[in-house]
């Protein structure tokens, strides 16, 4: 009941942006508390992707929201680049120590809880890129890539490995990415470093077939491709 009056709050906030401050600061600040009453709670680590998607994954797009305008909101849109490259780095450490193989549940979530992150950044950097050549149909593609991501995710730190986790991140959510970032490839023209974006999106796809034939050594050597490919392409476009 209070999640769907939460609801009707978001939709005149959408429909009256100029009037949408006090309902988001209001939602921002429930999707604090949430999870900090889900932790005191202790409740089971299978209910996380309840947080996930009623919580965490509204942080970040709300807070934007309520700093639209301010010197804190032009430097995160500015450095958004930065920032993935970053957190991708960050990610791809957590990777090769924490997820080779399920061993301590702790490093485990806490690897996969970096990727989700890594995917927060990555959208931020098709808005960033989609923001300068007009173009919001890719970000949009993105976003259910990151419903995807997010879905399987949660089920790598909710449960145990699957291969309805595999998909969800590997195939769908890694695949959606792909496409958004040949879309923005393609209608950008004049973009320096095409060569390395189509190593970086054909490294992508590599990914998402291994993945739905469920070749483990395709995706190892996949991912990794991926990884050397896309953050010298990401630093090399915030430089241009």
């Amino acid at each position: 009941m209070v999640v769907g009056l939460y609801g009707v709050g978001y939709a005149y906030a959408a429909w009256q942006l100029d009037r949408a401050f006090p309902f988001i600061a209001i939602g921002l600040a429930g999707k604090i508390l949430g999870p900090i009453g889900w932790i005191i709670s202790e409740l089971p680590v299978r209910t996380f992707p309840l947080i996930v998607f009623d919580d965490l994954i509204w942080w970040v797009p709300f807070a934007l929201f309520l700093l639209e305008g301010t010197a804190v909101a032009r430097f995160l849109k500015r450095t958004a680049p930065q920032w993935c490259v970053a957190i991708h780095i960050v990610a791809a450490i957590a990777a090769v120590l924490f997820l080779r193989a399920y061993t301590d549940p702790t490093t485990w979530r806490a690897g996969w809880l970096m990727w989700m992150a890594a995917a927060i950044s990555l959208a931020g950097f098709y808005a960033w890129w989609g923001a300068r050549i007009g173009q919001w149909l890719p970000f949009a593609i993105a976003s259910l890539g990151l419903a995807c991501d997010f879905s399987g995710e949660s089920i790598y730190i909710g449960w145990t490995p699957s291969r309805a986790a595999d998909l969800l991140t590997g195939a769908a959510g890694n695949g959606l990415y792909t496409i958004a970032g040949m879309l923005l490839t393609v209608k950008t023209p004049a973009l320096a470093f095409r060569w390395l974006a189509w190593l970086t999106w054909s490294s992508g796809i590599a990914l998402t077939v291994m993945t739905i034939l469920d070749i483990r050594v395709g995706v190892v050597i996949s991912s990794a491709a991926l990884m050397i490919f896309f953050i010298p392409f990401v630093v090399l476009m915030a430089r241009r």
